[in-house]
């Protein structure tokens, strides 16, 4: 089964979660408010696939599971904690983070979407 995910268009319906100290982050500036929707999986199965939605702000998490993700919608700067580096993220843009890895969120448009997969007990090869 394919589950496409296009950027022209709609979403499918995000669930509100509410602060994003739901999801274990540390709120730095502002007011995050989160939501979601899972596109493939459960919150706590090894693999999943979903859209995350965020309003502005900035907020400390640490990764709970190793996560390629793509901007939908907004902007958003992440900052690695142990390094120091610093990348905005726009539409269209991608990155990766580890598994353990601290990052310093700072959504700087009023809406950040992204669309996500994660696997929590993923093996990385040096």
């Amino acid at each position: 089964m394919i589950k496409p995910l296009l950027l022209d268009k709609a979403l499918p319906e995000l669930m509100p979660i509410g602060s994003v100290t739901h999801l274990g982050s540390v709120v730095v500036e502002g007011d995050p408010q989160a939501s979601g929707a899972m596109i493939h999986g459960e919150p706590a199965d090894n693999l999943t696939c979903g859209i995350f939605a965020c309003t502005k702000g900035k907020f400390k998490m640490i990764y709970p599971f190793d996560e390629m993700a793509t901007v939908h919608e907004g902007s958003v700067k992440l900052t690695d904690v142990k390094t120091g580096v610093m990348v905005e993220y726009h539409q269209g843009d991608s990155w990766f983070a580890a598994k353990g890895t601290e990052v310093l969120w700072e959504i700087t448009s009023e809406r950040f979407v992204k669309h996500y997969m994660a696997c929590i007990n993923g093996q990385l090869s040096d």
